[in-house]
Parts: structure tokens; sequence; C-alpha cells
């Protein structure tokens, strides 16, 4: 799971104007065959699951942010800690799905205190859902240019999938490649390699250097068993029965089992995608959002991938992403 960390000093990086040529768009047609992604749904009985929300860890969520709005009505905080606080509380209104009220936060953590990074990622986020590609990209740009310490690599996990989802296959492989060495053994990352990966060398390729960097996380003796599980999915050496009757063995745990049906669904829905099925993959990405965990980049990737196919089949009237061929 990535759960986004939650970029006006735009930093260079790729740059605005850079990025304006790279992701001009043009009028979208398709010659695809016609599917009716609208029509009943495609995934078998036996993998459609309700992700109820977890009352406790709704109230947990929300008395946090009770303590951090109250603590943030106190005249008594430097302007540093309350970007801090700002930030702390936008984090938690993105988490409850209440976009406009984070955004709100975030800007009040820049204002604040402009040199700090981590609410620009953020902010690079929300700008890649609405399709400004280059200002989520500057945000990006941001958020890696005034970290300073180099804390975090998941800008770059972030800009690595707007390259990716725009068609910049070798861009999104080099940002990738920063955010998966950072933590080579950690199943996600790998995962997340191999997407990338697999635009630029091809799927045979792509998956024998997924199975070399499972092999190794094993060999460095890391515990994450459904991490794991979902690598092995991808490698065809777990079925899909077997994936789900493992998630369901924290089916008890509210919070846990709706994070791992949220995971299944975008990763199933992902490897339907890459066989050509894109009614199953549109399925299973609509039930990837009905989990509603909002700040995980499954639940916001599932987004992006159902638009791709709706604008596929002409049922979303709006200009791809970019236009890009080269890559």
């Amino acid at each position: 799971m990535f759960r986004f960390l939650k970029t006006h000093s735009l930093a260079t990086g790729m740059g605005l104007v850079a990025l304006m040529a790279l992701t001009g768009c043009q009028n979208f047609t398709s010659s695809s065959k016609s599917i009716d992604l609208e029509g009943a749904i495609t995934v078998p009985s036996e993998y459609v699951y309700t992700a109820p929300i977890s009352e406790k860890s709704l109230t947990r969520e929300q008395n946090i942010l009770t303590n951090l709005l109250m603590i943030l009505e106190s005249d008594a905080k430097s302007a540093e800690d309350k970007a801090e606080l700002f930030y702390e509380v936008g984090s938690l209104y993105d988490d409850l799905g209440l976009e406009a009220m984070a955004r709100f936060m975030l800007m009040n953590s820049i204002v604040n205190k402009p040199g700090f990074a981590r609410p620009y990622e953020l902010l690079g986020i929300y700008f890649f859902k609405e399709g400004r590609i280059a200002e989520a990209c500057d945000a990006f740009d941001s958020a890696i240019e005034l970290d300073k310490q180099k804390t975090s690599t998941y800008p770059y996990l972030n800009r690595a999938f707007v390259m990716y989802y725009t068609r910049h296959y070798k861009m999104a492989v080099d940002d990738m490649k920063v955010f998966f060495n950072s933590d080579p053994t950690d199943p996600y990352r790998m995962l997340s390699m191999y997407f990338v990966e697999e635009k630029v060398i091809g799927q045979k390729n792509a998956l024998k250097n997924l199975e070399q960097n499972y092999i190794k996380g094993q060999t460095a003796k890391r515990k994450d068993s459904w991490g794991d599980a979902l690598v092995l999915y991808y490698l065809d050496k777990m079925s899909q029965k077997k994936l789900f009757k493992d998630m369901l063995l924290v089916k008890d745990d509210e919070d846990l089992f709706q994070e791992h049906l949220c995971e299944a669904y975008y990763y199933v829905g992902k490897k339907a995608l890459e066989k050509g099925n894109d009614k199953l993959a549109y399925d299973y990405f609509k039930l990837c959002r009905s989990t509603r965990k909002y700040g995980f980049l499954e639940y916001r990737n599932a987004y992006i991938e159902m638009q791709a196919l709706e604008r596929k089949y002409n049922l979303l009237k709006v200009a791809p992403l970019e236009d890009n061929d080269n890559e």
C-alpha cells in the first residue's frame, strides 16, 4: 500500500514550459470495438465484497482532527508550527475524502511556511487528478527541491505516475528508480517499478526483473505477506482465488480488510487490463473506488484508469492527458 505522503516556489525540475510542450492535447477518437463499460458488472460474484467504513478508524481520525483544530486556534504557535498543523489537518481531511477542505489547509500551510515541501506533494496529486499536468509536475518538483534533507522519495513516485499516465515512460522509469531504490525490498515498490518498466523494456523483461526483485526481497527476510501475495499473483505464482482467500484472513479487522480490498481490486484490475479485458478491468477499478480509501495510491490511480477507459470508448468527451508517442 502506498498512502501518499501528504509542493509558491514552483521549482525547476522539468519546468512549466517544457511540460506544456510535452502535454499538448488533441482530439481523441476511439477506433476500439464498442464495449458497454456501464453495463452489468462482470466481476465474478465470489470476488465482490462490501468494504464497510470502519467506525473505529473514522472516530479516531475525527478525534485527531478535532484536537488539531483546537491547537490551531491558539495564537501561541509560531508560523512554522502552524504550517505543520495546517498540513496535518489537510492530510486528515484528505483521508476523509474532503478535498476542498484539504486544499484550504494545505494552502494555509504554505502561506505560513513557503519552503515547506510536503503540502506541495498532495497539491500536485490534486492537480494531476484535474488534468493540470504542468502544475502537477511543478508541484512535485517543488516537493523534491524543497526537501533539503531528502527525507522522502514519494514525490518521485507521484511524478513517475504522472509521466506513466501521460506516456512519457522513460521519464517515468527514471523517477521510479529513485523511489524503488530507497527500499528495494518493498513489494509495492516492486509492482510500481514493474508497471513503468513494462512500457519500456516489454512485459517479459519487466516480469523477469519483478521476479528477481522479489527473490532479493525474500533474501532480505522482509515480512509483508500481503504485499508478497500481490507480487506472486502478478508472477502467476498465485491464483486470484488464493489471493482473495488470503485477503479474507483479515476480514475481522475492518481497517485492514478495507485496505487490502482496495489494493486487491486495483492490482487485479491492472492485470485484466494487461490481458485486454477492458470491461473487467473497469469493473475492478470501480470496486476499488467503492472502498473509499481516499489516501491510497491504488484508489487514486483507479480513477485515472477509469477515465482512460471512458475516453477510449467515448464515454468521456475530453482530450487525453497528452498526445506524445515518442517516448
